[in-house]
């Protein structure tokens, strides 16, 4: 009787965990301040993965950088290799730009908020100076009109998603 309490209060702690991680990814707001802070507390350059596939500075295209690093959290790594097609609200692609001296010279975020823009995507879009200082944020005309020749793969280019 006792392993089966101790199973079930273990199994319910683990399921409100669980479900407090995914209601935390939820309720980051579509605000460049917040996202902000969200992918430096999660220290996505350390402990989130890679695009897969991708390497740490891989060459990219204007307006981009002449080097990339493409980082993904946990849902959009989901997405990614299990080839679903589309990514789940809460994913974020976090990209280090770095210019062809390999210096940083901007960090771009995607970040899909249900909702947020349906006609393209969902998607907020951000870009930040290395020190987190905001470029641009929301619905960024130039990302938007660029990625959307991805549209048929949720607006992204690393990879296909199918």
């Amino acid at each position: 009787m006792k392993k089966i309490t101790l199973f079930l209060v273990l199994f319910l702690s683990f399921g409100l965990v669980f479900s407090g991680v995914i209601f935390a990814q939820a309720k980051i707001p579509a605000d460049g301040k917040a996202v902000w802070d969200y992918v430096k507390k999660e220290g996505y350059a350390k402990k989130w993965k890679m695009w897969p596939g991708t390497t740490a500075m891989y060459a990219g295209p204007e307006p981009h950088g002449a080097f990339l690093t493409t980082y993904v959290n946990g849902p959009a790594l989901k997405a990614i290799t299990g080839k679903k097609g589309k990514f789940p609200v809460g994913a974020m692609i976090v990209q280090d730009n770095y210019g062809k001296d390999k210096k940083l010279k901007f960090i771009a975020v995607m970040y899909k908020v249900k909702g947020y823009n349906p006609q393209d995507g969902d998607w907020f879009w951000a870009q930040y100076k290395p020190n987190g200082r905001i470029d641009s944020e929301g619905k960024v005309d130039e990302c938007i009109k660029c990625h959307a020749a991805q549209k048929s793969n949720d607006y992204v280019y690393t990879s296909k998603l199918k």
